[in-house]
């Protein structure tokens, strides 16, 4: 089984900053967002889509995402039109609360595939979960078309969904424990795989972004997105695997197919009984060491 590596880390460049998207693609995260909302002034939105396209023309790194405006703000059409390059690998849909706002921005990717020649459904969309409305219905946005492709929980300490729920910030998570827990089983419901935590906001605390990593990644999530590349090799850190698990996930493989040769669909595995379910995380873990290694 051939299981392809979901990216780590996810790095903002604002798209009014042609210089910082240039730079994004030098910082070693696995994929970057290239961003036409919150970090763009509303006067600079038509400056920020021209330098969009033409840093996607130029971009020869990472996959890109572009981090849309939400359809409300009648800006998602003008966005998803200035969409271009072979890197480009989907949308952020921000500040999703109905599956209608999902579909909208399917049919609009749909017409930018056939004006770029890339196939149906080629172009990834991933629904960001930044109230809770959107965490509310985040099964029925995950499942609002086959183009869903993940799924990212605004979880920064002073961020919109932190607002909305009116909790507080604290280093242990509290506040976010339920959010990020009902995101993870909704999204695997719907069969999402990527599951992307939000940004990190304090830049010069690297031990309080390390524990918030590897509270995302203990509840499920495999990805986590930066605000500096400073940030990356942190979260590198907590979303891969550590040298004991890819040991222990290569000799679960090798146990399943000693078995698999026996006629056997289940093997006693260092003190356990493991059978195909642990055979896919292995693989998964296996997939995410090679990640690693390639990065």
């Amino acid at each position: 089984m051939n299981v392809a590596p979901l990216p780590r880390s996810l790095l903002f460049a604002p798209a009014v900053r042609p210089d910082l998207m240039v730079k994004a693609a030098a910082s070693g995260a696995d994929a970057l967002i290239f961003d036409l909302e919150d970090s763009v002034p509303p006067a600079a939105k038509a400056e920020a889509r021209r330098a969009l396209t033409a840093a996607l023309t130029a971009h020869i790194g990472p996959p890109v995402y572009v981090r849309i405006n939400h359809p409300a703000a009648d800006d998602a059409a003008a966005d998803i039109a200035a969409l271009a390059g072979e890197r480009l690998a989907g949308v952020f849909l921000p500040k999703a609360e109905r599956p209608e706002e999902v579909q909208y921005v399917d049919g609009l990717l749909r017409a930018a595939e056939a004006r770029l020649g890339r196939p149906d459904g080629g172009l990834c969309l991933v629904p960001m979960i930044e109230t809770c409305l959107g965490l509310r219905h985040a099964y029925d946005l995950a499942r609002a078309a086959p183009r869903v492709g993940g799924a990212c929980l605004s979880s920064g300490e002073e961020g919109d969904f932190m607002v909305d729920l009116g909790g507080r910030w604290t280093p242990e998570g509290e506040a976010l424990l339920y959010a990020r827990g009902r995101l993870a089983c909704e999204s695997r419901a719907a069969g999402i795989e990527w599951l992307i935590d939000g940004v990190f906001m304090a830049l010069d605390d690297e031990p309080a972004l390390r524990r918030d990593a590897r509270t995302a990644r203990n509840m499920g999530y495999v990805a986590k997105m930066a605000i500096h590349p400073r940030q990356i090799a942190a979260i590198h850190d907590a979303f891969s695997p550590t040298a004991a698990e890819i040991d222990h996930a290569a000799g679960l493989v090798d146990a399943m197919r000693a078995a698999e040769a026996g006629g056997r669909g289940a093997v006693r595995y260092r003190g356990m009984m493991v059978d195909y379910a642990n055979l896919k995380r292995a693989q998964k873990i296996l997939a995410q060491a090679e990640r690693g290694k390639t990065a």
